[in-house]
């Protein structure tokens, strides 16, 4: 299968249901299965390459039943508030939570399904994205390729995401990290940061948050998650993958009983 292919659009196929008397669902393309899953159109061609969703050939495109995307939609959960977030990911790096016993009993929760996902190769970066818009706010900017080394060196930004080497997709001409909201506006003058006026030309990812959420592997596949392409998607699964491999957190700690 050739994974680039552009997608055409498909014939009109409907079939008549003998036993219920009306017209089956019709079949939908790549691009259009890739929306209703929340998934990049990359992913959906590697499920079905993996034949972990069925579809059939109709001349160069793919032919997918409707039915067969609702069964394999992830269910998106409802976003994090923000003090949620910032507890999970204190979770994540092995710091309990300044919450409810409540509270991080959820919080649990959430990571035993994420570590689910993972092992299932499901979507745990669309679940990511569901969970953790409120963590930061995500903005892409524009410097001189010339003073990425000076952002990166400064103390006030604080490297994750795809400049982090754990995403193995680090670049001298890109950045990204998170900068402390009271800090931000100076940092961004300091170095002469500005809005990128197209997304192309964006070379600095930063996210402004109240409070920097320490670097943990979930950090780096929720800010990967982001990006929503299939590149990045699939490189929040491998890093998720390798953290769950290590074993180098407190299985206690971020499951309690309810082990994945």
């Amino acid at each position: 299968m050739r994974g680039e292919e552009r997608p055409r659009a498909l014939p009109l196929l409907l079939s008549y249901d003998n036993r219920s008397g009306n017209i089956a669902d019709m079949p939908i393309g790549v691009s259009e299965a890739a929306e209703r899953l929340e998934v990049s159109r990359q992913r959906v061609l590697r499920m079905i390459a993996d034949e972990r969703l069925p579809a059939e050939r109709v001349g160069k495109s793919w032919a997918i039943n409707e039915a067969d995307i609702a069964r394999r939609r992830v269910p998106i959960g409802r976003p994090l508030s923000m003090d949620m977030a910032r507890g999970f990911l204190d979770l994540a790096a092995g710091i309990r939570p300044e919450l409810s016993a409540r509270d991080i009993s959820r919080l649990r929760v959430n990571m035993a399904r994420l570590v689910r996902e993972v092992r299932s190769d499901g979507d745990p970066a669309g679940l990511l994205r569901s969970w953790l818009p409120h963590r930061a706010l995500r903005r892409e900017m524009s410097v001189a390729e010339g003073d990425l080394p000076e952002v990166f060196a400064d103390d006030r930004f604080v490297i994750s995401g795809i400049s982090d080497k754990r995403a193995g997709m680090s670049s001298p001409r890109m950045g990204e990290g998170y900068v402390e909201e009271q800090v931000a506006r100076k940092f961004l003058e300091d170095h002469f940061v500005v809005e990128a006026d197209d997304r192309a030309r964006a070379n600095l990812i930063v996210h402004v948050a109240d409070v920097v959420p320490p670097i943990s592997p979930v950090v780096i596949a929720a800010d990967l998650a982001d990006y929503r392409a299939g590149r990045e998607d699939r490189q929040a699964q491998a890093v998720l993958e390798d953290w769950i491999d290590s074993g180098s957190y407190d299985e206690k700690l971020l499951f309690g009983r309810g082990r994945p």
